[in-house]
């Protein structure tokens, strides 16, 4: 195969985050995902936070020294400081609603659990951004917004938190993604 200039390989990647997403959204719809929320349904949004912020914050981690470029280094460590001030933030949030912050963490759902594993397994840089930052972390915003205004009437404090904080710090770093993969991932194996 060979090597798609960077603009056809980011448009092409977009496209298929885009049709994951069309499928994943429906899949959300069918099974109540925008449904009112409760306050276990709250409180279980909260501790799948913890897991999704703190497993980016550790695939990612590993990684941030093999960034060649400080200009793009630098903002990748800002990130994965990030993720995890942002699991700390939900751990305690859910520890004021009186719930336990690891229970996802401790018995992970089948598929988180095979999702982690498999950015655990990837092998290089470009397939790690492209899987975890330019793929599902561009999810967290559009899922959060429905997440916000749902859980504003009944949980302000966890709407603040998510709207002030989490997707604050979300629009600060969705540049590096898309510079990282255009930078680097520029031959056939890398892409």
């Amino acid at each position: 195969m060979e090597a798609l200039n960077a603009a056809e390989f980011l448009n092409r990647l977009a496209e298929y985050r885009e049709a994951f997403w069309e499928k994943l959204n429906a899949e959300r719809k069918s099974y109540g995902a925008e449904k009112p929320l409760s306050p276990a349904i709250v409180l279980r949004r909260l501790q799948f936070g913890v897991v999704m912020e703190r497993k980016a914050a550790e695939v990612t981690a590993r990684w941030v020294g093999q960034i060649p470029d400080l200009d793009l280094q630098q903002p990748m460590s800002e990130y994965v400081a990030n993720e995890l001030k942002h699991t700390s933030i939900l751990r305690q949030r859910i520890k004021e609603l009186n719930g336990d912050p690891d229970a996802l963490w401790n018995q992970p759902l089948p598929e988180l659990k095979e999702l982690w594993d498999f950015h655990a397994s990837l092998t290089s840089l470009c397939e790690l951004i492209a899987s975890v930052q330019f793929g599902h972390e561009e999810f967290f915003p559009r899922t959060s917004r429905s997440f916000i205004e749902r859980v504003a009437p009944i949980d302000p404090k966890t709407a603040s938190i998510y709207r002030d904080t989490l997707l604050a710090d979300e629009a600060g770093h969705e540049w590096i993604a898309p510079e990282i993969l255009r930078r680097y991932a520029t031959d056939a194996a890398t892409q």
